[in-house]
């Protein structure tokens, strides 16, 4: 296989100073294992964002997703996982869209970055997350605001042009994307310093699933509105398990704040009353946990996986899972994959364009291999 380039070319290269338009990314670049691919996103991650988070020491990490959707708590935890081997620290000041409070992120972060949780919600497909982010950038036109990796969408053009308002009136933001096009539309609209950097799902690294292989194939579809509508011509195998993984146990997030508090307790010996910002981080890093687990089990028990969710896909790269990628409903999945993902040894090439013909693929592999359930 020819090799054009690495991701660092590619963010190396989406600077005005190349003097080029043509952005180089991992999209042929040998094939990878999983565990070389996740160790070259991880480094490309930190050669991006590293440089802007030197002499950094309170920070706030906002916009957690505090919703049932495995994949943004896989971001969330990864961009945890990633800050804190960098600074050493935890964010001194979280919250979710609707918990923000000026007065207090002030306090607990007087001098410092805001860091605005990355996915996929850049944009006006999910408006709750795309105000939060237009007003920060409105109530603080002079602080460093960071937009960890996402992914830009507009369906319309009065959106964009709003948002393009407020962000061009901003002094000191910088906008990471996960792939190309959105690389792209930022360029295009917004004058704030843009990178092209990996998802921070990849700084959870390489993972060993504790579930044995329950089932043989598992189509992990989306039921949300980003979806796509697929007719099938064919019935599914009677073996084939259909799920998505919006579901959580009832009661979840009283349980997990009661185990916050429980956690914060000793200190209240040791003369130290934990405030509600102490239990909101550590209460945030449980929930995150716990859907992260739940999602890396319903992959992780699978011998193969078929899927139009992004990190399903990605889980499926750090568990090792085979498994096939159909796209949502505007391309997120495939400029993803196109810009990092595409040497994955276990992905199959090319993307399919229906479940129809991922199942195809699927049985395909099977003729193939007479272990087609072996990982390696």
């Amino acid at each position: 296989m020819r090799i054009v380039g690495d991701a660092s070319e590619a963010v190396r290269c989406s600077d005005a100073s190349c003097g080029t338009e043509e952005f180089r990314t991992m999209s042929e670049s040998p094939i990878k294992d999983s565990r070389t691919l996740i160790a070259e996103l991880q480094s490309e991650i930190d050669k991006v964002i590293g440089p802007h988070l030197e002499g950094v020491e309170d920070f706030a990490l906002v916009d957690f997703p505090n919703h049932p959707n495995v994949g943004d708590s896989a971001i969330w935890l990864g961009e945890e996982t990633y800050l804190q081997q960098k600074l050493g620290r935890a964010p001194s000041y979280v919250c979710t869209y609707d918990t923000w409070s000026k007065r207090d992120f002030e306090r607990a972060v007087p001098v410092g970055p805001i860091l605005i949780h990355g996915g996929g919600n850049f944009g006006d497909l999910w408006p709750n997350h795309q105000e939060f982010r237009l007003r920060l950038l409105s109530e603080f036109p002079d602080r460093q605001i960071i937009q960890l990796p996402q992914t830009i969408h507009f369906s319309s053009k009065a959106s964009l042009k709003r948002a393009a308002e407020i962000i061009n009136s901003h002094k000191k933001f910088r906008i990471l994307v996960r792939d190309t096009k959105s690389l792209d539309v930022a360029r295009k609209e917004f004058t704030a310093a843009v990178d092209l950097c990996p998802d921070m799902a990849f700084c959870l690294g390489a993972q060993s699933s504790r579930a044995a292989i329950a089932r043989k194939l598992l189509l992990l579809l989306r039921t949300d509105h980003e979806k796509v509508e697929q007719g099938r011509s064919r019935p599914l195998p009677s073996f084939a398990v259909v799920e998505d993984w919006l579901m959580e146990q009832r009661g979840l997030g009283k349980w997990l704040l009661l185990q916050a508090l429980l956690e914060m307790s000793p200190r209240v010996f040791k003369g130290r009353m934990p405030s509600e910002l102490d239990v909101r981080i550590r209460w945030f890093h449980l929930l995150a946990s716990n859907r992260v687990a739940r999602g890396m089990k319903q992959v992780g028990s699978s011998a193969y996986v078929i899927t139009d969710r992004l990190h399903t896909h990605i889980f499926c790269v750090l568990l090792n899972v085979p498994h096939s990628v159909l796209d949502n409903n505007y391309g997120k999945i495939s400029t993803f994959v196109d810009a990092w993902s595409k040497p994955f040894e276990k992905l199959a090439r090319p993307l399919s364009t229906s479940v129809d013909e991922a199942v195809a693929t699927f049985l395909d592999i099977c003729k193939g291999s007479p272990t087609p359930m072996d990982r390696g």
